[in-house]
């Protein structure tokens, strides 16, 4: 078995996550790992997956043509799965960074640059707009930041660069972001 990364993007519809994985499925591939999402009625997924070795060669085409047959409208990228992930060589500790506040061009670009001179991966992204008011955004960074990078420094520049554009900028530890956030029933 070989593993690959199929990631998929096109028009949402119901049976979409159905028809990618028996497709995967009928080709001897097992599904080891996923991630999916809808924005704004596009689907976008990404399946870590092991496959025969005789498969390898033509899945992205036996893809294509499966969807084709069941009408669902999705672009296909196969490509080798990565070894490792990024920050397994560092030790890194997971944050969530929140800014908030007027919507206008350049916010996502300008904290991610902050990110970048640092050395912080950013691993999940939320961009939100028009909630708490028309022209309102509000963005979720999930980062990695390794132990070398000074965190005090790091969230003294996002805090700049947030408010140099009118945002509010908070900086989390997973952790306590989850439980500050976690919803308990009664």
């Amino acid at each position: 078995m070989q593993k690959f990364t199929a990631s998929f993007l096109g028009r949402d519809c119901p049976g979409v996550v159905a028809a990618v994985s028996r497709i995967l499925g009928e080709n001897g591939c097992n599904i080891e790992e996923v991630t999916q999402t809808i924005l704004s009625g596009e689907f976008a997924a990404i399946f870590v997956v092991a496959a025969p070795e005789n498969e390898a060669q033509s899945l992205c085409a036996k893809l294509q043509a499966g969807l084709a047959a069941a009408k669902v409208d999705l672009s296909v990228l196969v490509r080798p799965a990565i070894t490792g992930q990024w920050g397994e060589d560092f030790d890194c500790e997971p944050f969530v960074v929140t800014a908030d506040g007027p919507d206008r061009p350049g916010l996502i670009a300008a904290m991610s640059r902050v990110f970048a001179r640092h050395g912080v991966n950013i691993e999940g992204l939320k961009a939100i707009l028009g909630e708490g008011g028309q022209n309102h955004a509000l963005f979720v960074f999930e980062v990695m930041i390794p132990h070398d990078v000074d965190t005090g420094r790091l969230r003294r520049e996002l805090a700049c660069e947030g408010q140099s554009h009118g945002l509010r900028v908070s900086v989390q530890h997973r952790d306590i972001f989850e439980a500050v956030h976690r919803v308990s029933f009664v």
